[in-house]
């Protein structure tokens, strides 16, 4: 299967959902999992220690929105 940060995906267990974790997380929970976020920059800086800040998405009921996360240093 391809993997995730979160979990695992197989187009043959036909018994589970796809992204099932996701769903729990993020649209039962309004956990965000932030499994991608790129950090190049901060580490191009040398920034080990930042405040990071992120707001909620503005989509009622998605499961993946674009985000703005911001870290200040």
């Amino acid at each position: 299967g391809v993997g995730f940060g979160a979990e695992v995906t197989s187009a043959a267990d036909k018994d589970t959902g796809v992204f099932e974790v996701h769903e729990t997380l993020i649209f039962h929970n309004g956990t965000f999992i932030l499994e991608n976020i790129v950090t190049d920059e901060l580490v191009k800086a040398g920034v080990s220690e930042f405040f990071f800040t992120l707001g909620p998405s503005r989509l009622t009921g998605a499961v993946q929105a674009v985000i703005n996360p911001i870290a200040v240093y």
